[in-house]
């Protein structure tokens, strides 16, 4: 009996240990939302003339129905939704480029088999000619809306880091 009481003494202690503490929590969790009822509101100037105001809830349990939860801004006021989608398009953009120089080189490589295979003279002259001449012309124009497109996502980029938005946001 006397090694049962002393085996059930250190459960006794270290169950009435858990509970105490967890009310200590709550205590604490209650005292820190009455503090932060009670902080005035702030403002942050940011480096180019930019303000940020915080202000203290009136309420220490509810934040007020009238007020809508914003997201993070950069400099220029745009959120992380306005750049995703920004960065989005231009990729998309670039893709479509892309596969439109692809498919270009290959109509041009197949042009240029179908005049090496051809042994007509009057077709590899003026026909086939003229066909790789405008499809050349129009595969330079779509290399360079491809350089455009990836121009503008490091122009994007750059403006992304000027604004002072985080890189994460470009993704």
């Amino acid at each position: 009996m006397r090694n049962f009481a002393w085996a059930a003494l250190p459960v006794v202690l270290i169950v009435f240990a858990v509970d105490s503490s967890a009310q200590t929590i709550a205590d604490i969790a209650r005292r820190e939302r009455a503090r932060q009822g009670r902080i005035q509101s702030t403002t942050i100037n940011i480096g180019n003339g930019a303000t940020t105001t915080t202000a203290a809830s009136t309420s220490g349990t509810s934040a007020s129905a009238s007020t809508k939860p914003t997201g993070s801004t950069d400099s220029q006021a745009h959120d992380e939704k306005y750049w995703r989608e920004a960065f989005q398009k231009a990729r998309q953009e670039l893709n479509r480029a892309e596969a439109k120089v692809q498919v270009l080189e290959q109509k041009q490589r197949d042009l240029n088999m179908q005049v090496l295979r051809q042994s007509d003279v009057y077709n590899r002259e003026y026909r086939l000619n003229a066909e790789i001449a405008a499809g050349q012309a129009e595969l330079d124009n779509a290399r360079r809306d491809a350089d455009q497109a990836r121009q503008k996502i490091a122009d994007l980029e750059d403006d992304l880091r000027r604004a002072g938005a985080p890189s994460g946001w470009s993704r």
